[in-house]
C-alpha cells in the first residue's frame, strides 16, 4: 500500500493545489450532523409529539416524513430492547466530508472535513475533536486527506474504511461508526429549521472563494473562478449556503485562513445547528418539519447509522438528556505551545513532498492528547 499512495503522489499534490470551486458536495465529513441524529431520534421516541397532535396534524407527519406513525412505532418499540454499540459507555464516530465536486474533471476525491465524536452513554457529554485534513501520516507518506481517495482502490464500495482504519491506528481509539455526509445535506438541513443563529467572533473577508459551477480543470480566469465573500462579527441567522460558506473559507487574511480556524468556524455551525435542532417545541407545532427531518434521515443516513442503533443510543441517553452538552477540543500545536504542542508545521520539503503539513511530534503524547479531550 505503501508503495502505491507513493507512487500517486504527484496526482494528489495536483489535487490538493486545485481550488474548491462549486458547492456541489457529493460527499461530507462534519460536520457534524450526529447532532441531527440524536436529536430527531430522542423525538421519534418520545412519541413524535402524537399525544400532543390531532389527526390533521398526524396526517402532515405522515406525508412529509413517507411513514405511517403506526409502522414508526413499531419499529421504536421493536428495536427498544437493543443495547446501543460502544466501548466502556463511550459512542466513537469518525465523521468524513468528502470533496467529490463536480466540474472538475478526474480530479479524485479528498476528505475536506475529518472529525472524531465520542459520545458518552452514562453523562450525556459529547466531545468533538477535529483532525487537521493536512496532517502528515508517516507510514502512508500522504496527508490523511487522501486516505479516503485511496480507500477506492482498497475497499471500492465502502472507501471509508481505509480512512477509519489508518486513524483508529494514529489515534488508538476504537471507532463504532464512520460517517459520510453531504455538504449539500447539511445546506439542506439548515435551510429546513429556518437557518441558524451564530455568533461570529471574528469577521473575515475571502476575495479567493470558488464559485460553484465552474469547470476548474479547463477555466483559467479568476474572476471567473472566484468570488467575495465577507463575514461580520457578531450575531446573526445564516442561511444553509452562508453556513457552507463559511465553514469551506480558506483564503482570508490572518489567522481566519488557517485550517485550524476553518475547523473553529466548523464547530461553531455545529452548535448552533444542534441547539436549533433541540428546540422540541417547533416539532409539536409544526408536524411537517418533523416529517421532513426524519425522511432526510431515512434517505441518506438510515443504512450508515441505523434507526435501530440510534433509538438504543436514544433510550440510553434519554433519562440523562438534560445534561447533554456539546464540548469542542483542538490539537495543540507548537505555535501555540511550543513546549507540550503535539503537532509541529514545518516548512515544505522533499520529506513531504513538498507540501504544507502538520507533522506529530510525539506519538504518545499525541495519542494521550486525544483521549484526555474526547474521554475527560
Amino acid at each position: 500500500m505503501k508503495k502505491e499512495l507513493v507512487t500517486s503522489k504527484s496526482q494528489t499534490n495536483q489535487v490538493e493545489d486545485k481550488k474548491y470551486t462549486s458547492n456541489i458536495w457529493i460527499l461530507l465529513i462534519k460536520t457534524h450532523l450526529l447532532a441531527l441524529f440524536f436529536v430527531l431520534l430522542m423525538f421519534l421516541v418520545t412519541g413524535i409529539g402524537l399525544c400532543f397532535w390531532g389527526y390533521g396534524k398526524i396526517k402532515k407527519f405522515e406525508q412529509a416524513a413517507g411513514i405511517s406513525t403506526w409502522e414508526l412505532k413499531n419499529k421504536v418499540v421493536n428495536s427498544w430492547q437493543q443495547e446501543p454499540i460502544q466501548t466502556e459507555d463511550h459512542k466513537n464516530i469518525l465523521l468524513l466530508g468528502v470533496d467529490s465536486i463536480a466540474g472538475r474533471g478526474e480530479i479524485p476525491p479528498l476528505t475536506d472535513t475529518m472529525m472524531l465524536i465520542s459520545i458518552n452513554l452514562k453523562s450525556g457529554t459529547i466531545n468533538t475533536l477535529p483532525l487537521p485534513r493536512d496532517l502528515w501520516s508517516e507510514k502512508y507518506q500522504t496527508k490523511i486527506n487522501a486516505l479516503y481517495f485511496y480507500g477506492l482502490d482498497r475497499y471500492p464500495s465502502t472507501p471509508e474504511k481505509f480512512t477509519q482504519e489508518v486513524i483508529e491506528e494514529m489515534t488508538n481509539i476504537k471507532i463504532h461508526h464512520t460517517i459520510v455526509v453531504s455538504l449539500d445535506e447539511l445546506k439542506k438541513l439548515i435551510d429546513l429549521t429556518g437557518g441558524i443563529k451564530v455568533n461570529i467572533p471574528t469577521g473575515f473577508i475571502d476575495q479567493e472563494f470558488p464559485r460553484s459551477g465552474v469547470d476548474v480543470t479547463k477555466e483559467r480566469d479568476p474572476k471567473i473562478l472566484y468570488q467575495t465573500i465577507e463575514f461580520k462579527a457578531g450575531e446573526q441567522t445564516l442561511t444553509g449556503e452562508e453556513s457552507l460558506q463559511y465553514i469551506r473559507s480558506r483564503h482570508s487574511e490572518g489567522d481566519e485562513g488557517t485550517d485550524l480556524s476553518r475547523g473553529e468556524r466548523q464547530q461553531i455551525i455545529i452548535k448552533a445547528l444542534f441547539s436549533q435542532l433541540l428546540n422540541f417545541k417547533q416539532y409539536i407545532n409544526n408536524p411537517e418539519l418533523a416529517g421532513q427531518l426524519y425522511r432526510w434521515y431515512d434517505d441518506n443516513y438510515a443504512q450508515v447509522f441505523t434507526l435501530e442503533e440510534g433509538i438504543a443510543t436514544v433510550k440510553t441517553l434519554l433519562p440523562i438528556r438534560e445534561n447533554i452538552v456539546l464540548n469542542s477540543h483542538q490539537l495543540s500545536t507548537t505555535k501555540e505551545n511550543p513546549e507540550s504542542g503535539v503537532l509541529d508545521n514545518p516548512k515544505p520539503s522533499n520529506k513531504y513532498q513538498k507540501q504544507w503539513v502538520y507533522v506529530i511530534n510525539n506519538q504518545d503524547l499525541f495519542q494521550k492528547e486525544i483521549n484526555a479531550d474526547l474521554f475527560k
